[in-house]
């Protein structure tokens, strides 16, 4: 391991052990079908990572498979032929070594996730595979949600988890999401998203009481319970056997970090009673305005993620995401990825469509020092000012990008119409009709952060 990325884990584990970190301290929420405005599944993830974590947009293709070399060493058989996927990667591999944060294949699977500390600690194994590296490998494979829980939970008990306490995944596709625990030592659990419902995770083991005659809405390692008895986690006369209790750490089960970001969202997503990705962008953005925990009523000219307690949106966030899944369209132009590049408080979220053939220029540009040209860049340059003047700033970058977004949302129904009627004539030009709509909008957004930029650190009239 490149000792930058070395010593930057043995920091996150540290803090994470003592409830402070936010490195990978990432929020997701999966919303089932039967609780979503158009019986769409919608999984939405914010991903907090400390310092400067330039991404890129990239389109990964179908091709044929070989092995996939794994960071810790060693390699992985891919399938023969792999599934194409799109999403944000990692520009500098020397902060985080894996590749690929998130996003949707072209079966509208779609996967993101969320650090979760265990106790066993960080085990960085020689041949073990990271959390880029699950989603990535799964992504690759899977037609379906549960194909991928299945596929992640075969390479923790072939390979183990590296690099990492503990890790967990919101997985779904158009019909189902699922939550998938990973434990250092080859075990995890997974737990089916009920249709009816809309759950948060934050940063720890969420799954509770297994059902093993319950092979529909459970999977788990062949060993999980009787591993954690073996290490003394877990007695049988003390009841079911209960994965979080077993394998989680205390401080992050019982910890306000994560506490309440999970009873805030819980309430956000309960007072809803059918839910929209508009619903999600506002919670991704939330600072738990009007609550007891909002900062900026007791301290207006305060940033409120300058807060006491963990908030969804952080200035950690690097990009955030609102994933659509409708499998009654075509699957590239049924999945779209919302995504926001950095704190989406002070930025808007983009549509790109899970066919797209390729991302403009600036979504695929930057270096960790290098800005421009870069559409990451212009929009870690806007929040950081933002961050540095909010009580002048924060009221017309919200409505300048609030424009934008609501014109995004009215005319999406129209790209899907002509989308549709592409794709029964001629699939190509389905595929450079959503190419060309999210690019334009991108564009926009980029072109609009610049200008907002250069707009509020004008200084004032005399």
């Amino acid at each position: 391991m490149k000792r930058k990325a070395a010593v930057l884990l043995a920091l996150v584990v540290a803090s994470l052990l003592q409830g402070q970190g936010v490195a990978r301290a990432c929020t997701t929420i999966i919303v089932g079908k039967d609780r979503t405005a158009d019986h769409s599944v919608l999984i939405a993830h914010n991903e907090d990572d400390e310092g400067t974590v330039v991404t890129h947009c990239d389109v990964h293709p179908s091709r044929k498979g070989g092995a996939y070399q794994l960071f810790s060493t060693g390699s992985v058989a891919e399938p023969n032929e792999t599934v194409a996927y799109m999403g944000p990667s990692v520009y500098d591999k020397a902060y985080i070594p894996g590749d690929y944060f998130g996003g949707v294949n072209a079966y509208q699977v779609a996967a993101y996730n969320n650090q979760a500390p265990g106790k066993l600690g960080t085990l960085d194994t020689r041949g073990g595979v990271m959390w880029t590296e699950f989603n990535e490998l799964a992504m690759m494979q899977a037609k379906t949600a549960r194909e991928a829980v299945q596929i992640m939970g075969r390479l923790n008990e072939s390979h183990g988890l590296t690099s990492d306490p503990g890790t967990s995944f919101g997985v779904a596709d158009p019909d189902e999401g699922w939550w998938i625990e990973i434990a250092p030592g080859g075990q995890w659990a997974a737990q089916r998203v009920p249709d009816n419902a809309a759950q948060v995770i934050a940063n720890c083991y969420r799954i509770g009481v297994i059902d093993f005659k319950d092979h529909e809405n459970f999977m788990w390692s062949s060993n999980v319970a009787g591993y954690a008895q073996s290490m003394g986690w877990y007695d049988p006369a003390s009841g079911p056997f209960n994965f979080a209790q077993a394998y989680g750490l205390e401080s992050s089960l019982a910890g306000p970090y994560n506490v309440v970001r999970h009873a805030m969202v819980q309430r956000y997503l309960d007072a809803l009673p059918k839910i929209t990705p508009r619903d999600l962008m506002s919670i991704m953005r939330s600072h738990y305005e009007g609550s007891e925990y909002d900062v900026s009523a007791r301290q207006p000219e305060k940033f409120p993620h300058h807060s006491t307690v963990r908030t969804v949106c952080t200035d950690s966030t690097q990009a955030s995401f609102v994933t659509q899944l409708r499998g009654w369209l075509p699957a590239p132009i049924g999945a779209v990825v919302w995504v926001s590049q950095r704190s989406p408080c002070s930025s808007v979220f983009v549509p790109w469509y899970g066919g797209v053939s390729g991302f403009p220029a600036p979504y695929s540009t930057g270096t960790d020092t290098v800005r421009e040209g870069s559409a990451w860049w212009a929009f870690e340059d806007l929040a950081g000012y933002v961050d540095a003047h909010y009580s002048d700033t924060n009221a017309s970058v919200k409505a300048g990008f609030a424009s934008l977004e609501q014109s995004e949302l009215a005319e999406q129904s129209t790209i899907d119409a002509v989308a549709l009627i592409l794709w029964k004539q001629n699939r190509g030009l389905a595929t450079w009709w959503i190419t060309k709509a999210s690019g334009d909008y991108g564009m926009l957004a980029y072109g609009l952060a610049r200008s907002l930029l250069a707009q509020v650190s004008q200084p004032a009239p005399r």
